[in-house]
């Protein structure tokens, strides 16, 4: 697994780990040119290859950090490619991470109606695809595009949360961009679905069914943390405060998880609602 150490990974890697999967944490020197043919080995023992690579996309976006976001993504997912296919003994699985910012701004998609966007992130999403893509005539290969992950002991919930912590039910302007969303429990319950479904393949959304709007997803955490002061962030205020990334705050997608539905996935948090009420107050 690549991004073992991050957010996502950690929590996937103990998840997985009960499950009685040895989890084998890739590193950066992994990912070192010098490294392929020990990457090679290493994959060609494993049954399952999960990609989770990929630098914060919630931080101020510099020319540097745009470069880092992407090559953060493209260079251990081609890497993490060209050991499948020089493995001798080749996984029987590929998961490679995306992201709902894939899609387009406006109107609503699922796996079988995908459309690219025309944003930076959707940029993103398309390179750091493609290189993914390159395992499917070798492997099963799953692109998961994840929403944003809620947890209650860290991730974006926090962030998200905060100003209804302070009583305040903030929103990002406009307020009717869609947010796409997923539990994290449900996130790995998600993978290790799609690991135990063998003609589960291509994309696979990786969102609750429910859709909400950014201000009613706000009006909701605002509501549960009884936050009475409404208050519409107004974008020229994220800008100023967020720079550039501010727009993927301003802009959303909407997408439904029609693969995992059809699929017999059942989400144990299918709404926001159910998700609240494993906080505290």
């Amino acid at each position: 697994m690549s991004g073992a150490s991050g957010f996502i990974g950690s929590h996937l890697s103990r998840f997985l780990t009960e499950k009685g999967y040895q989890v084998i944490p890739l590193s950066r020197q992994h990912f070192h040119p010098s490294a392929s043919r020990q990457l090679a080995e290493l994959v060609a023992g494993c049954d399952v290859v999960i990609n989770l690579a990929g630098a914060p996309i919630i931080k101020r976006w510099s020319k540097s950090y745009k470069k880092e976001l992407i090559s953060s993504r493209v260079q251990p997912t081609r890497a993490l490619v060209d050991a499948i296919l020089q493995a001798t003994e080749k996984p029987a699985l590929f998961v490679s991470a995306s992201a709902v910012g894939y899609y387009p701004d406006k109107g609503c998609f699922d796996e079988h109606n995908s459309r690219k966007g025309d944003s930076f992130l959707s940029d993103v999403c398309e390179q750091w695809e493609k290189e993914a893509w390159r395992a499917s005539g070798a492997v099963r290969t799953v692109i998961t595009r994840f929403g944003i992950v809620l947890a209650k002991d860290g991730g974006a919930f926090g962030k998200l949360a905060l100003p209804a912590r302070l009583g305040v039910s903030a929103w990002f302007a406009p307020g009717d961009q869609y947010l796409c969303w997923i539990a994290l429990t449900d996130l790995m319950r998600a993978i290790a679905f799609v690991i135990g479904t063998a003609d589960v393949e291509g994309v696979v959304n990786l969102v609750a069914p429910q859709l909400l709007t950014n201000k009613q997803f706000c009006q909701l955490v605002g509501e549960h943390y009884r936050a009475h002061i409404p208050f519409k962030i107004p974008g020229s205020l994220l800008k100023l405060a967020m720079g550039e990334v501010a727009v993927s705050l301003m802009e959303g997608q909407c997408v439904r998880p029609a693969r995992l539905v059809e699929n017999g996935f059942s989400f144990g948090m299918p709404d926001l609602q159910h998700f609240l009420l494993t906080l505290g107050k």
